[in-house]
C-alpha cells in the first residue's frame, strides 16, 4: 500500500514539474506557411545565319528543334548546344541572338571554323535559298548521326561531303566561303530591321538610379526596340542572385517582372557599363523601369524610372 502511494506521489509530482495537468491545455504551434517557388520565367532565343529551322538545340530545362524563326527556349543563365545530329556546335551561353559568331566566340567574320559552320548550315538548305530561311532536313540529322567534324580542320570539305551529297537539300556539295561570307553579311546588315528595330516612342528616354542598397549607382538609355544601355555603374556585387530587372510602375516581384540580364552579383563594377537586350517575347510596352534586383530576397538594391 505504501509503495502504491509512493508511486502515485511522484508521478503526480512529476506532472506539477513538467507544467501539465488533467485541466491545463498547451498553445498550439503557429501554422507553417509555405510560399510556393515563383515558376522560372522562359525566354526565346533566334539562331540566325537566316533563320535557322529544324536546328536540334538542348539545355538543362529544355531541349527541341528552332521553329520556323530560328527560335528556341532557355532559362536564365544555362548553356546551349546545337546541333545536326552528332555534330554538336560548342556549348555556350543562352541569349537572345545566336549566331556562328557567337558560338565560336569571335567578330572575325572570315574566321574559319565561322566560316564552315556558316557553309555548312547554307549547304544543307532544302530549297538551296538560304534567303528566305535555312531549313535543316530530318535526313541530315539522321545522316549525321555517329559523325563529328572539327570546323577549323583544313580538310572539313571531305569531313561532310557525303552528308551534304544524302541529305536531299538542293546543294550537293558545300557551297563557295565567299558565297556564304556574302549570305551572313547581308544577315547581319538586316539585323537591326528584321530583329531590332527603332520605331517606339521611348526610344531616348533616359533614367538614374535611386540608391536603396550596395551602392548601386547610374544611368540608362533606351538605344532602339529591344536595347537598353547602362552606363556609369557602380555596384559592389555583395547580393545573391542579382539581375537587371524590368517592370511596369516598379513591381519589381510581380508575375509579369522579367530580367534583362544574366546574373551580375559576385564581381564589384565602377563606372562599368553594359547592353541590354530585351527578350524576344518582351518590348519596351512591358517597362517603365529597371531595377538592380535580388530574385532570392525580392530586395530591390536601386531602381530607375524612364523619362523623356
Amino acid at each position: 500500500m505504501f509503495i502504491r502511494y509512493a508511486l502515485l506521489s511522484f508521478i503526480a509530482l512529476l506532472l506539477s514539474a513538467c507544467g501539465g495537468s488533467s485541466d491545463s491545455t498547451q498553445e498550439s504551434p503557429p501554422p507553417v506557411v509555405v510560399t510556393p517557388a515563383p515558376a522560372p520565367i522562359i525566354y526565346t532565343g533566334i539562331f540566325l545565319d537566316s533563320f535557322v529551322e529544324n536546328l536540334s538545340y538542348a539545355t538543362a530545362s529544355s531541349t527541341g528543334m528552332t521553329n520556323v524563326m530560328g527560335e528556341f527556349s532557355y532559362q536564365l543563365d544555362e548553356q546551349v548546344t546545337f546541333s545536326i545530329g552528332s555534330i554538336a556546335f560548342l556549348p555556350i551561353e543562352a541569349e537572345a541572338i545566336i549566331t556562328p559568331l557567337t558560338i565560336f566566340d569571335t567578330q572575325d567574320i572570315n574566321n574559319i571554323a565561322v566560316v564552315n559552320m556558316l557553309r555548312l548550315l547554307q549547304s544543307l538548305d532544302i530549297d538551296g535559298n538560304a534567303d528566305n530561311g535555312i531549313t535543316i532536313s530530318d535526313t541530315a540529322h539522321e545522316l549525321a548521326n555517329g559523325l563529328t567534324v572539327n570546323f577549323s580542320d583544313t580538310d572539313f570539305d571531305s569531313q561532310v561531303a557525303n552528308l551534304v551529297a544524302m541529305s536531299g537539300a538542293l546543294n550537293q556539295q558545300l557551297i563557295s566561303a565567299e558565297s556564304a561570307i556574302a549570305h551572313f553579311q547581308q544577315t547581319l546588315s538586316e539585323q537591326d530591321i528584321s530583329v531590332c528595330a527603332k520605331t517606339h516612342s521611348k526610344i531616348g528616354q533616359t533614367g538614374f538610379f535611386s540608391t536603396f542598397a550596395h551602392n548601386v549607382a547610374g544611368m540608362a538609355t533606351i538605344i532602339d526596340d529591344c536595347t537598353i544601355e547602362i552606363t556609369q555603374f557602380d555596384y559592389d556585387g555583395g547580393g545573391p542572385d542579382v539581375y537587371f530587372y524590368a517592370a511596369q510602375n516598379h513591381q519589381y516581384s510581380s508575375e509579369n517582372a522579367f530580367a534583362i540580364s544574366n546574373k551580375i552579383n559576385g564581381q564589384a563594377y565602377q563606372n562599368a557599363a553594359f547592353t541590354l537586350k530585351l527578350p524576344n517575347n518582351k518590348s519596351l510596352d512591358d517597362l517603365t523601369g529597371i531595377s538592380v534586383w535580388c530574385v532570392d530576397f525580392n530586395a530591390d538594391f536601386g531602381n530607375l524610372e524612364f523619362s523623356p
